[in-house]
């Protein structure tokens, strides 16, 4: 008896032990932070947003319409009983004919209205193209957000654990006689405004993950997901030039290429109108019988005429004309409004791409270097701590300025790339 209950506790040891070992896997697989790169994070962007996958489907849609648009008309299938006496039923007929009738356009026809599809289908792609772009940019901007917050609220701490050491440096100073009460007053402030910076860009980083949640196409119950992000926010050069922007825009720019899909649906429609002169054509095939003998067949040809194309047909060509007109007029529009926003949109690049230099070369490591001199001339009581802060808050600003400066750089970057329709940064 004894022995069973030994074997019962050694078990219950034995599982207790087990389960200890188990919970810290348990707790580290509830807590996993996911890895994302930005290629992850772009692909996930792209699957999961509605706006692409409607977008998609309109595709499938323009190919439906291909096809119903070049259709021909349902045939007409009929029969007839004639010359039955009076008060009597239908099968004491004389003659009946069974009859199949097909209309259909001018060949010529179905050619411009399968050219007009395409189009279409073309001018659906292409807005595909101009919703991943958009979807791509929101991505990467998102992205560069919370890295960029994420570098701030770090800054933010080590500000804050600095602040913390000179407020108790502070007191200790006024407590041997060597520092004064404002000296130590101001360390406080500090410190307390250092608290209350790290709690705003935590909450600034709090607001940028879940941007980059929505951009991604999670909802609310995914803005708890914590990220881990893998690539990191550095400055690269990539040598943008506006000029080979403007050779290649033509053929990279989506809304462009809609614009002339537009325009060429337009001519299509206006060789259409043109093509509703042309005679509507249909066929029919008879096949009687009368007094009982089978014996009989017959067949018909005939064609429309545009009698009244002084009305009909003049209208339709004279607003086909008109749109082709208004369609040139867009594309141009369209050609110009994108030059600009690329002009725009390059100098803004180029600005940011000299602030980014300009202190990643000189503000930066100057800034770096008078904190440097600062620290050692404030524990050697060359200096007082007034003047330590303001060599303090230099360094911190121009972090902060050079974090938000390099945002804003890749940003623009960003930008031109949805403008012109093709990545400056690989995917």
């Amino acid at each position: 008896m004894l022995s069973c209950v030994k074997s019962r506790l050694a078990g219950n040891k034995l599982f207790v032990l087990f389960a200890i070992a188990l919970l810290p896997l348990c707790i580290y697989g509830q807590t996993e932070i996911k890895k994302l790169s930005l290629n992850e994070a772009v692909e996930i962007g792209l699957k999961n947003n509605p706006e692409v996958r409607s977008a998609i489907e309109n595709i499938s849609a323009s190919k439906g319409r291909f096809w119903s648009g070049i259709s021909l008309p349902q045939p007409e299938v009929g029969v007839s009983y004639e010359y039955a006496p009076v008060n009597s039923s239908l099968s004491n007929y004389s003659e009946k004919t069974l009859s199949v009738s097909q209309s259909f356009e001018f060949p010529s026809n179905y050619f411009l209205k399968g050219s007009k599809f395409n189009k279409e289908e073309e001018i659906a792609v292409y807005k595909l193209n101009l919703t991943e772009r958009s979807v791509i940019n929101q991505v990467k901007t998102s992205y560069y957000k919370v890295l960029a917050k994420q570098y701030q609220v770090k800054s933010a701490e080590e500000n804050l654990l600095i602040s913390e050491d000179f407020f108790k440096k502070a007191e200790i100073r006024q407590n041997v006689g060597e520092g004064t009460n404002l000296e130590r007053l101001t360390a406080k402030v500090q410190y307390t405004e250092a608290r209350n910076n790290l709690e705003v860009a935590k909450n600034e980083l709090t607001t940028s993950f879940a941007e980059l949640n929505y951009s991604l196409g999670y909802g609310k119950q995914s803005y708890e997901l914590n990220f881990a992000l893998t690539d990191t926010l550095v400055f690269v050069d990539h040598a943008i030039n506006i000029e080979q922007i403007y050779k290649s825009l033509e053929e990279t720019n989506p809304q462009i290429k809609i614009a002339e899909l537009k325009y060429g649906i337009a001519s299509v429609e206006k060789g259409l109108a043109w093509s509703s002169l042309l005679p509507n054509i249909n066929l029919a095939y008879f096949k009687q019988t009368r007094d009982g003998d089978t014996g009989f067949y017959g067949a018909s040809f005939g064609i429309s005429v545009p009698l009244w194309f002084m009305f009909d047909q003049r209208g339709k060509i004279q607003e086909a004309v008109a749109n082709q007109s208004i369609s040139e007029s867009e594309l141009q529009l369209t050609k110009n409004e994108i030059a600009l926003k690329i002009k725009s949109a390059f100098t803004d690049h180029e600005n940011n791409l000299k602030q980014v230099k300009l202190y990643a070369n000189d503000i930066l490591p100057q800034a770096e270097e008078i904190y440097r001199t600062a620290i050692k001339s404030y524990d050697a009581g060359e200096i007082t701590y007034i003047e330590f802060l303001q060599a303090k808050q230099t360094l911190i600003n121009a972090k902060n300025n050079y974090i938000n400066v390099l945002y804003n750089y890749n940003r623009s970057i960003f930008t031109l790339e949805e403008i012109v329709g093709k990545s400056f940064i690989n995917e």
